[in-house]
């Protein structure tokens, strides 16, 4: 045996001899073969009438253009157990010898071909074995064939034996004999020459029983192989969605779907629990650099009242498109200029990401494993603190999601559903508008991928794509449209040196190809670490028949896989770039532990139990909040006190779950889960990055540098680096732009010409005795505060022109 229980080899020449009694229909596809027809079906009834009792010959004459039903019919007339069968065209010759199957009518059924390479007295070694196995199949073993072919056959197998588990060494040899009655549940489906590969992998998730037997091989009767290299692309065009569609997630969608009370019930837990974990406390200083530069561009916008370019400083900013400087714009508004008003805009953001991917899942893998992945999204530390910053990702994200679950439902029935479709393309136009190009690159790949490999009767042609570009394209084009009319440089800065550049060059944040790997398990901790183990269910050969995979779940792996891939082949990277996979990675783990728990009727899982999920979940949070706790203390972002009960607090709850986790059942264990990762996210998210953020917020951080800004009107610069949070605190029009630590001397004297006394943030250290000496004669910096990695210092005419001068030490 061969490590399948349904899987054997015999050697050539077992079962030597006849045994009566065997009754064979031998079907022999052909498409102008008038040749050699004539031959096939003389030694097909010699080797017959030595190893059956009673047989019959069927030739399927696939729409030949020649004599071949001429030949088969003047063969029929001498013997009359040789019956013709035409299709009026050619269909295929997967469809030839369906056809044959279905027409046969005796115990046995096998099949060879038309040009005579193999010899059919080996059937004499093949017939018994039939009363042991399902299905016999010949390899050939001294293979007549040229050099090319025997290589793609080669290939061709060991690709075979890799995606779908294949222990059949020839897949493709002619040969094959069947029991008629297991013949009906492996019957192909498909018309080409990818016939054998299907039903012998139907076979094999049927559990039929196959051997293999080794039979002589010959060169052609007449004419040449047609292989050649460039029958590859269409073998894989034919093999990829056989493998993905029939093998790896063959089964509908058909979820149980929650309804009613129970949906909204699971709504609104989802929303209290992530509102409690995005919401309170969003008011802490911003984090440079994105926050501080996204939050005075929207703070600009609606200064200058200007929607169409969007300015940093005063000056154009040409690096992303404007929904998110909109949005916050508008939230600024309503609620005044505070820090939370501007994060209100990615926390809704991040809300929509979780009742949609709740909402959406629900339709396709069902009520369950739904509310698992939403609830795994909503307790991932990485993606609650993502919706707290005010980064363009969450919102990509949100968009994204929208568009990919509004295209797979508009292409998961029967026929395309322009509703859904069009939706998708406004959610898609919406991203365009939101961080550019990338939101369709993101968007479109999955869902045509998803749509040829299922071989969807709904898939998109070139027309509804077509539609769906104009849409999504034509949603933010007159932004772009009046930018470029506006400032006719934007064209370039935007699309070549803020995408092409950022995509090919390593100029911004250059990283390896393998850069996600470690990224991503720590950005999905704790789930990452569950998942890890069982991350080969997701690629594992054909599933068993009674637990097939469901198409859904395709979907998302294609999703996140893409997102993932796509950032991966940019030269330039980030952590939170693929934040567009976290809905898919939730709804994927979501499903993998309904799948256990459903498996095990719910009580307990074959994944070792349903409590141990939950259980190792809440062990990893303890250790992590022992471990944050910790780290709050030594990096002096909580006082003693508070770091030494948060970290007896984790220490207690690592040993609680150690040794009495067992005992819990599976849903106490998943309460005790969700209170630990409550407060691992409470701890990181509302006092550790807060507190983190105040110690690099050069004007937050000072009070006294914050009145004399607001107060006495200072005009605000930056020297060394860009803090984009300096104008935004200090609410002027008079904030200028940054100077760099090569910037010549003369930039910072002819700003001093204009402001005699002004305060410059210094974004390090070491650029204090830098700036002392590009200072003009008669000019005095003081020192005003240490603002952790800057210096505040107040510049100001030394004769007194600007004023009473300040103290040496006024910290």
């Amino acid at each position: 045996m061969h490590g399948s229980p349904n899987y054997d080899i015999a050697p050539h020449g077992t079962s030597a001899g006849v045994a009566g009694g065997f009754r064979l229909s031998l079907v022999i596809p052909a498409w102008n073969e008038e040749k050699t027809i004539g031959q096939a079906i003389r030694e097909a009834d010699a080797a017959l009438s030595a190893a059956a009792s009673e047989y019959e010959i069927l030739v399927v004459d696939d729409g030949s253009t020649d004599g071949t039903a001429e030949a088969v019919r003047a063969a029929a007339g001498a013997n009359p157990r040789v019956r013709l069968l035409r299709h009026p065209r050619n269909l295929g010759y997967g469809a030839a010898l369906r056809t044959g199957f279905e027409a046969a009518a005796l115990d046995l059924v096998a099949f060879t071909d038309a040009d005579c390479q193999f010899d059919l007295a080996d059937l004499a070694y093949m017939l018994p074995l039939t009363r042991r196995f399902d299905v016999t199949c010949g390899y050939r073993i001294d293979r007549q064939d040229p050099a090319l072919r025997r290589f793609c056959s080669w290939g061709y197998n060991a690709l075979v034996t890799l995606l779908a588990g294949s222990q059949v060494r020839d897949i493709d040899c002619a040969l094959k004999v069947f029991r008629r009655e297991k013949l009906a549940a492996i019957l192909p489906e498909c018309a080409g020459f990818f016939v054998n590969t299907e039903m012998l992998a139907r076979a094999r998730l049927g559990g039929l029983s196959v051997v293999e037997v080794g039979v002589r091989h010959r060169p052609r009767a007449a004419g040449q192989s047609k292989v050649s290299l460039r029958d590859v692309p269409r073998t894989l065009s034919s093999l990829l969605p056989f493998w993905w569609s029939r093998l790896l997630f063959p089964a509908p969608d058909a979820p149980t779907s929650w309804r009613g009370g129970q949906l909204w019930a699971a709504l609104m837990t989802l929303a209290v629990l992530a509102g409690c974990l995005l919401f309170p406390n969003l008011s802490y200083p911003l984090m440079e650099p994105d926050e501080g530069r996204y939050a005075e561009i929207s703070r600009e916008m609606l200064a200058h009242g200007d929607g169409v370019i969007p300015t940093l400083n005063q000056r154009p900013y040409y690096d992303k498109p404007p929904l998110l400087y909109w949005l916050v714009a508008g939230s600024l508004r309503c609620f005044g200029g505070s820090e939370w008003a501007a994060r209100l805009t990615p926390a809704l953001a991040a809300l929509g990401a979780v009742l949609a991917t709740f909402l959406c899942g629900n339709r396709t893998v069902g009520g369950r494993g739904a509310f698992l992945g939403a609830l795994a999204l909503t307790l991932t530390p990485a993606f609650i603190q993502c919706g707290r910053f005010l980064i363009l990702d969450g919102l990509l994200t949100v968009l994204v999601a929208a568009a990919l679950f509004a295209g797979h439902a508009a292409i998961a029935g029967s026929r395309l559903r322009w509703p859904w479709w069009v939706a998708s393309a406004a959610c898609c136009g919406l991203g365009v508008l939101t961080k550019g190009p990338v939101a369709l690159a993101l968007v479109a790949p999955p869902l045509a991928a998803y749509a040829w490999l299922n071989r969807l009767p709904a898939r998109p042609t070139a027309r509804h794509w077509a539609a769906y570009a104009a849409l999504a394209l034509g949603l933010a084009a007159p932004w772009y449209v009046a930018f470029m009319c506006r400032d006719p440089r934007f064209a370039y800065h935007f699309f070549v040196e803020h995408h092409l550049h950022r995509f090919f060059g390593e100029e911004y944040h250059g990283q390896p190809f393998w850069f996600y790997a470690p990224v991503l398990l720590v950005l999905c901790l704790p789930w990452s670490l569950l998942l890890l183990p069982r991350a080969r269910s997701l690629f594992a050969r054909p599933a068993a028949p009674r637990a097939p995979r469901p198409r859904a779940l395709g979907f998302y792996l294609l999703w996140a896989g893409w997102c993932v891939l796509f950032f991966s082949l940019s030269r330039g990277k980030l952590p939170p770039y693929v934040l567009p996979a976290a809905p898919a990675l939730a709804l994927l783990f979501g499903c993998w532990l309904d799948r256990g728990l459903s498996q095990a009727g719910g009580a307990t899982s074959s994944l070792e139990g349903a409590g141990a999920v939950p259980r190792r979940a809440a062990m990893l949070f303890a250790a992590a909040w022992l471990v944050v706790s910790v780290a709050g203390w030594r990096l002096q972002l909580l006082g003693p006190a508070a770091a030494l009960a948060q970290a007896a607090m984790g220490a207690a709850a690592v040993a609680g779950v150690a040794l009495w986790g067992r005992r819990l059942s599976a849903r106490a264990a998943w309460v005790l889960c969700g209170v630990l990762g409550v407060a691992v996210i409470h701890e990181s998210a509302h006092d550790l990055v807060p507190a983190w953020s105040a110690r690099r917020s050069p004007l937050a951080r000072s009070e006294a540098v914050t009145r004399l800004v607001r107060e006495a009107r200072v005009p605000v610069a930056c020297y060394g680096g860009d803090w984009g949070s300096v104008p935004f605190y200090a609410g002027s029009t008079e904030a200028v732009p940054s100077f760099c630590e090569y910037s010549p001397p003369g930039e910072v004297r002819k700003f001093l010409s204009r402001h005699p006394r002004c305060l410059f943030v210094i974004r390090y250290r070491q650029d204090r005795e830098a700036f002392r000496a590009a200072l003009p004669p008669g000019m005095r910096a003081t020192t005003v505060v240490d603002v952790g990695e800057a210096l505040a210092v107040l510049v100001q005419d030394a004769r007194g022109q600007g004023g009473e001068p300040w103290g040496e030490d006024c910290e």
